[in-house]
Formats: structure tokens, sequence, C-alpha cells
């Protein structure tokens, strides 16, 4: 396994989610609402979408993310075709990238940007002094349940990835 070249997808793929999410909090926040504490839904009180806007959103967060996670398999693949890598490796490959994204989410998105910062373009519109941004724990909870989530996500495309990598040999 190339660390470096770990490292550098690991700095792209999260660059392209920290680069998603101001989009989907600020013109589509019904797609992410759920990720807040509940005070904060509720003074941000965000209006059911209308059919073309919720269509709109489905549509952004569709291809946001078939990139991400084509992403993923592009990296599997191009780190290791032509190599007869193992199913564990290839899973560890993007199992740190996931977590690395995880781990920015936590600290620069959330404790930073949101907690920390309040930066607008992270929390909910009219939520920007709201007291529920500063709920560090409430985050952690996410990471861990995000620490799932990746792994999984991680596994789901190692699959997809290895079969892709023996149909190529």
């Amino acid at each position: 396994m190339n660390v470096n070249v770990i490292l550098t997808e690991a700095l792209i793929w999260s660059l392209l989610w920290v680069i998603i999410l101001p989009v989907s909090i600020r013109v589509f926040p019904f797609t992410i609402e759920h990720d807040y504490p509940e005070d904060v839904r509720k003074i941000a009180d965000v209006p059911k979408p209308s059919k073309t806007h919720k269509k709109h959103g489905l549509l952004f967060s569709t291809l946001s993310f078939a990139v991400l996670f084509g992403l993923l398999i592009i990296f599997a693949i191009l780190e290791y075709k032509g190599q007869a890598p193992s199913f564990g490796k290839i899973f560890v490959h993007l199992w740190i990238i996931c977590m690395a994204w995880n781990v920015v989410d936590l600290i620069i998105v959330d404790w930073l940007f949101i907690c920390l910062l309040s930066f607008k373009y992270f929390v909910l519109p009219k939520t920007e002094d709201c007291k529920g941004n500063k709920n560090y724990k409430f985050h952690f909870i996410g990471f861990l349940k995000g620490s799932v989530a990746m792994s999984i996500i991680a596994a789901v495309f190692t699959v997809i990835s290895f079969f892709i990598l023996q149909l190529l040999q």
C-alpha cells in the first residue's frame, strides 16, 4: 500500500465533501437538516421544499454521491489494477479514505466551522447564533455513528472494486 497515494486520495475525497456540504446546507437544507441537533432544527424551521426544489435536491445529492462513491472505485482500480490485491488490502485503503473524511468532518466541519466559528455556510440558515450549534458532544456522537457508516461504505465499495478488478485481470 502506498501511504502517500492513500493520503492524497483522502485529502481529495474530504475536500469534495467540504465543497458539497455547504451547497446542501444553504441550497437544499431539507437534505441535511437531520444531521443537526433537535433545537437547531426547530429554530431553522426548514420549509418543506416544492416539488421542483425537492427534485433538484435529489438530483444534486445523487450526482454528489455518484462522484464521491465513484471516486472510491476509481481510487481502488488505479492503485491495484494489474495486481492481485487481497480484499483486505483494498478495504484498508478505502477505509482510511472514508475515515479521514469522518475525522475532517468532526474536527474541521463540526467542531471548527459549526461549533467554534458558526461559519454560516455550514450551519442551517437562521441558526448562526443558536446555542445548539455549540454542542460538541452531539457532533462526537455523530462521528461515532459516522465511523460505522464509513466502515460499511468502505466495505461495500471494496466489494464492488474487488469485483471490477477481478474482471479486469
